[in-house]
């Protein structure tokens, strides 16, 4: 199965924002053949309800499914109750959701006004559930906004989940093999235990030391494929590209 995945869009009145360079990569998903469109957090700088009104009127263009998980910058302000009430159409900040053979669960790593990410006990019990639900009928597929692990390239470390622990230790003993997170702005993949952790880059957001992109992942009970396409030039770069028979 195929997903597109457009990260950090960061939708303001600020310098970072590009809205002509989320343009293009709705563009470019709308012409691929997906099962869904991931979208892991920070959609808006603050919160704002004109912000989410000009995230929208891009991510309203998109022909897939759409899944949605908010961001530190979505809880800013307010902004949790705007989330709720603007994308929480279909389902919650946090979800658990088949797919033909995957099992999407969205986890909510955000707290209001600050921009340290934490899932808490009562989340990280219902993923355990969940996961346990799951076993051997779907493969598993956990998105976050925060980062679990550190990811290079990006400054001084801040901001992980103050849990990570607790959620990598849940995530590794159920043997999910692909993780997806955004927040740092640099794509980057780490191999921990045989779960793939994954950072998007931003879709959208010129804070970055590196270009603009999107991600394509495919996987299924073959394997996982995860290539990086450049927004502005098109070009691909193929990130992963794995053999299992897990499932």
């Amino acid at each position: 199965m195929r997903f597109a995945m457009l990260s950090d869009i960061h939708a303001g009145e600020n310098w970072m924002y590009d809205p002509k360079l989320l343009e293009l990569a709705v563009k470019m998903v709308n012409k691929m053949h997906l099962s869904g469109v991931l979208v892991p957090g920070d959609l808006t700088d603050w919160g704002l309800d004109h912000e989410y009104d000009m995230v929208l009127e891009h991510l309203d263009k998109i022909k897939h499914e759409k899944y949605i998980v908010p961001g530190n910058h979505d809880a800013r302000i307010a902004g949790f109750k705007m989330f709720d009430m603007r994308i929480c159409c279909k389902r919650g900040r946090f979800f658990s959701e088949p797919i033909g053979d995957i099992h999407l669960i969205g986890l909510d790593s955000s707290e209001p006004d600050i921009d340290d990410g934490h899932v808490g006990r009562e989340q990280l019990e219902w993923l355990e559930g969940e996961l346990k639900m799951n076993e051997g009928k779907r493969i598993p597929v956990v998105m976050l906004h925060h980062h679990l692990v550190p990811v290079p390239n990006t400054g001084r470390e801040r901001n992980i989940l103050t849990d990570a622990g607790d959620v990598l230790d849940v995530i590794i003993e159920n043997k999910v093999p692909l993780v997806v997170t955004g927040h740092k702005h640099n794509p980057w993949l780490w191999n921990l235990n045989g779960t793939y952790i994954y950072s998007g880059g931003t879709v959208s957001c010129r804070r970055t030391a590196v270009s603009n992109s999107i991600s394509v992942i495919d996987i299924d009970r073959k394997g996982l494929e995860i290539v990086r396409i450049d927004v502005p030039s098109k070009k691909e770069r193929l990130i992963i590209k794995q053999a299992w028979n897990r499932y």
